[in-house]
């Protein structure tokens, strides 16, 4: 996996925006701060910049926060997951994005989703689900409880080791 740092993914243009040395994504992350953020793209071998990373992330070490985003073939963003830092010392996935798209083979920003769904999940097993079809033109919400939320703790990342808080597949906890 080749891995890309800068300041954020740039979604207009399809590549990391303000790209930095992995020495100053390092030095951003080992201090902390709340304005030291940096940003991962990280790519199959061989698959050149500007081509779908296998995912892309927003890292702020200093509000606790990281965000993954999981690119389709046109480097549309279908799903994100926001972690959040809690009082325990572990990451824990408090929300899922879905994005879909009017077609198949046109880029679109995630401005663009025709179907937006989130999930906003809460240690406690609580969960609300809100969903805006912009086609229908219908905004669907609802609250459950009870959902097992044991697979959404994460160990918070050594600088590098990104690949358990990148998993797509949350069905096992974290190794």
């Amino acid at each position: 996996m080749r891995t890309v740092y800068g300041r954020a993914w740039d979604s207009r243009l399809l590549v990391m925006g303000g790209v930095v040395t992995e020495g100053e994504a390092r030095r951003r992350f080992d201090e902390g701060g709340e304005e030291e953020w940096f940003a991962v793209a990280a790519y199959a071998e061989g698959v050149p910049d500007g081509a779908a990373p296998e995912y892309s992330m927003e890292v702020n070490p200093g509000r606790n926060f990281i965000s993954v985003s999981f690119h389709d073939q046109l480097c549309r963003i279908r799903f994100k997951f926001l972690f959040l830092k809690h009082d325990n010392g572990m990451m824990f996935l408090t929300e899922i994005f879905a994005f879909r798209y009017p077609d198949e083979s046109t880029y679109y920003t995630r401005s663009g989703s025709v179907l937006t769904t989130n999930y906003r999940y809460r240690p406690d097993g609580s969960m609300h689900w809100y969903r805006d079809d912009a086609v229908k033109g219908v905004i669907e919400e609802a609250d459950y409880r009870d959902i097992d939320v044991s697979t959404h703790w994460e160990p918070v990342p050594e600088f590098g080791e990104w690949a358990s808080i990148t998993r797509f597949d949350r069905t096992k906890p974290a190794s």
